[in-house]
């Protein structure tokens, strides 16, 4: 048997006001084109890596700000103005932009933000790094001769030659190029120091090896003289036990971050790389082993620990353990929004953000910092209007949330939110809202037609304007007129309130008990004002039956209030 309980929602459609004040949300005057509104950045400029051997002799650091009236803006290096105008500058602007032309490393390294500023205040970019990449050649002087006996371990030193930034990626060639060396159980390339690792020398190993270094971030790669590796035939081939060359040191991940260890050991056999986490189980997430590499992908607090890595062979075995920390770049769980505030009201502003380690928070004004660790206002004035920027950082990054404050007086007006026309069921209870905008707040009172309105059992003038009717009858009806004064002026809107019989449910559905697969048939009809319009809702168990999507299990019968 299935025991089927119906609900039955009845919705009935009235005009209610909708609520178009500032507390507590972002204003309209932010991004209306008709009004002004201060500094909102679409582009700002990044950390850039120029090669020093570049054909393009500029550098171009963007900046670009959507503001009414137009943003005017100011670049900085290293918190210090730049004199655009001065003589001999390398420096122009190009909308918002800054082009530095022939740039030379002594003058133009460093960090570089961008002011936004108009009649409403200002904002401080993010900074964006300007450094000169460079990858060097490497050492012209012969390399010495590599002599290993077979079935023991060969290291080939890379010795990569000064470069910036630090990353580079490694490759071995051996006698020509393009014959990269393939990398296998036996043979590894270090991504860290770029050293060619073969864990047991044999006969297929002799020739002329040369380490390739590339630098992804000014898309150059140079290449080493070719370093000759001559195998010694030794017979019978002795056995090594593991030998581990290749430790990966303690390591701090990010939140999100792919990360790669390493490990590779020498010996003969060739060993077997083992990886474990001692504090805990291997993370069950995006994790792959292969061999001399721990790849952890989109890494998280859990995966932190304690990791270790084993090297076995039948002559014996080797270990190392590293710890690996992870950390957290700034996140906001709270920031400003642009807000309209009145004349003389509390306010204050809020930034939390989450981190590791935590980040510390510091509030700016138009691009000034202020010397304040909460920004709480007692009684706002004009003066603290403008752009405010709270910013969380720490050694991972910094990240921004920019916001105006807006401090305003007038007197009050209905213009875009009169009193309106509401409908209310008679003994019933009904709130006619009144919104003007105005600052600093008004007081309030209400008319019935000629007569003026006063707090009683059944009527209530709220703090914030509202009227409120209890137990409404006919006689309520009528026009009702809200009168706003404060010390700029005053005004007043009148709307209506229309009275309507309430609406009862005249038949309800029923419990039923049908087998499954039999038609279940439920009854509901009511009784409701003529002038209004019903809709009847059903639902099962507090979940809306859709009649379009569950079309082929309910139906509605025409002409009936049933399913």
């Amino acid at each position: 048997m299935l025991n089927l309980t119906l609900l039955l929602h009845l919705l009935v459609l009235l005009l209610s006001p909708a609520d178009a004040s500032f507390h507590g949300e972002v204003p309209d005057f932010y991004g209306d084109e008709a009004t002004g509104y201060g500094p909102v950045f679409e582009e700002q400029p990044v950390d850039t890596i120029y090669p020093e051997e570049s054909p393009e002799a500029k550098i171009t650091l963007n900046c670009r700000a959507r503001a009414n009236p137009p943003a005017t803006y100011k670049w900085k290096l290293n918190n210090m103005e730049i004199d655009l105008n001065e003589e001999g500058s390398h420096y122009s602007l190009v909308g918002g932009n800054l082009v530095i032309n022939n740039p030379i490393k002594t003058k133009h390294e460093g960090n570089y933000s961008c002011l936004a500023s108009n009649m409403y205040g200002a904002l401080i970019s993010q900074v964006g790094s300007v450094q000169f990449g460079y990858l060097d050649l490497f050492s012209s002087e012969e390399r010495e001769t590599v002599k290993v006996k077979e079935g023991q371990g060969a290291v080939l030193l890379c010795a990569p030659p000064p470069h910036h930034p630090a990353e580079l990626s490694f490759r071995w060639i051996l006698n020509e190029f393009p014959t990269f060396i393939p990398l296998d159980k036996r043979r590894f390339v270090s991504q860290s120091n770029g050293n060619l690792y073969i864990s047991k020398v044999d006969a297929s190993d002799p020739g002329n090896y040369s380490c390739i270094a590339s630098s992804q971030s000014i898309s150059k790669s140079v290449f080493s003289n070719y370093i000759p590796l001559m195998p010694q035939a030794e017979r019978p081939i002795r056995k090594y036990p593991a030998d581990l060359n290749v430790k990966f040191p303690d390591t701090t991940a990010l939140v999100g971050q792919n990360i790669t260890l390493e490990c590779f050991a020498l010996g003969n056999p060739v060993p077997e790389i083992h990886w474990k986490k001692l504090d805990g189980p291997m993370p069950n997430h995006e994790i792959r082993m292969a061999g001399a590499h721990l790849h952890l992908y989109n890494v998280q607090f859990e995966d932190g620990g304690t990791y270790r890595c084993e090297a076995v062979n039948s002559r014996g075995k080797d270990y190392h353990t590293a710890r690996l920390s992870v950390e957290a770049f700034p996140e906001w769980v709270e920031h400003i929004n642009s807000i309209e505030k009145d004349l003389n009201s509390e306010y204050t502003m809020s930034c939390i953000a989450t981190g590791k380690p935590k980040p510390h928070i510091r509030w700016l004004k138009n691009g000034e910092l202020l010397d304040r660790k909460e920004m709480r206002f007692s009684s706002l004035t004009f003066d603290d209007s403008g752009m405010y920027q709270c910013i969380a950082e720490n050694h991972h990054g910094v990240i921004y949330a920019n916001a105006e404050l807006r401090v305003f007086a007038c007197a009050p007006t209905f213009e875009h939110n009169p009193v309106k026309r509401v409908l209310a069921a008679k003994n019933g209870r009904v709130v006619i809202e009144c919104r003007p905008k105005a600052a600093p707040k008004p007081t309030f009172s209400w008319s019935k037609d000629t007569e003026l309105l006063s707090n009683s059992t059944r009527v209530f003038i709220w703090e914030d304007g509202s009227l409120e009717i209890l137990n409404v009858t006919r006689a309520d009806e009528g026009r009702y007129t809200c009168f706003a004064e404060n010390d700029r002026g005053k005004a007043n809107s009148t709307g209506s309130l229309l009275v309507t019989e309430s609406t009862k449910i005249t038949l309800a559905p029923s419990n039923a008990d049908v087998k499954v697969g039999e038609n279940a048939w439920m009854q509901c009809a009511a009784l409701h004002d003529p002038s209004l319009d019903i809709t009847f809702i059903w639902s099962l168990d507090g979940r809306v039956i859709d009649l379009h999507k569950d079309s082929q299990h309910y139906e509605r019968t025409p002409g009936k209030t049933s399913y």
